[in-house]
């Protein structure tokens, strides 16, 4: 559990993604530009383009942006890969892994038990905080004022699972997170549960909405890790990179540019006293 004053940095957070998040599009797919040092073949990343500020597509274009797609860039250069995604519902997401049509998952991809059981994980790279995300004036800030209402998530998400265990709410899944907030928006739905950073996405881009942060401390299954197949003799090396990420700055760079240097300075102080819970 965090205490008292990291909560209240992890809240702090989310407030300042909302005014630092600069604005995404989503749908489409493309083809990362290889590497200068390519050369031991294609790297394939599977990913759902519909989360940013994590992965989407430019908007007016067919080129993905986010945090995920600049560290899939950045492990393929290091592996000497020329990267290649491809764009899929999130449910599918594991299946192409299994099924050897993807090399990775780079798609803020929580390493749950259930999961765990059929792919490898890397450490995590990312610790997501919730947000409820309701119709402006609507106040749906806990769990407990959303029952007896109906609530949204995205299809094979943990966020489902996470309505569905607070009791009391109707949870519906849609395909994609931006078709949640649609529904929230014509009113089909009261709320939908949210990773905080891309709520604040959301937010920014209409102003009949609201978000809420929820107080809730993060465990080892929410965080963020790149799935890799079970097996696989490339997690340490895939780990490996990570690590470098974090120590030469590069993925406090990736950081900055996509959610802004005051989200990310306070990201990182609450991160550092951290111990997710396994």
């Amino acid at each position: 559990m965090f205490s008292k004053k990291l909560t209240k940095k992890l809240l702090a957070l989310g407030a300042a993604a909302v005014l630092c998040l600069a604005a995404a599009g989503c749908g489409g797919s493309d083809k990362a530009d290889a590497p200068k040092e390519a050369a031991g073949g294609k790297l394939t990343i599977a990913i759902n383009a519909t989360f940013p500020p994590f992965e989407s597509v430019k908007e007016g274009t067919h080129d993905y942006t986010g945090i995920d797609i600049d560290i899939a860039r950045y492990i393929g250069q290091k592996l000497g890969k020329e990267v290649t995604f491809t764009d899929m519902k999130f449910a599918s997401l594991v299946p192409t892994l299994q099924s050897g049509r993807a090399d990775m998952i780079v798609s803020a991809i929580s390493p749950t038990d259930e999961r765990k059981e059929v792919l490898d994980f890397t450490e995590p790279y990312y610790y997501p905080m919730k947000a409820i995300i309701c119709q402006k004036g609507a106040g749906y800030d806990s769990f407990d004022k959303l029952k007896g209402l109906k609530a949204g998530a995205s299809m094979g998400t943990t966020y489902v699972q996470e309505l569905k265990d607070a009791g009391g709410i109707e949870v519906v899944e849609l395909d994609t997170t931006p078709l949640v907030v649609q529904d929230i928006l014509n009113g089909r739905l009261a709320a939908g549960l949210f990773d905080a950073a891309q709520a604040a996405v959301f937010i920014s881009n209409n102003d009949k909405l609201e978000m809420h942060t929820l107080n809730l401390p993060i465990v080892y299954a929410d965080t963020f890790a790149i799935a890799l197949p079970k097996g696989s003799a490339d997690v340490a090396k895939v780990d490996g990179i990570l690590k470098e990420m974090q120590a030469n700055g590069e993925m406090h760079k990736i950081l900055v540019k996509h959610l802004g240097e005051t989200a990310v300075k306070q990201y990182e102080e609450a991160v550092a006293k951290l111990q997710p819970a396994k």
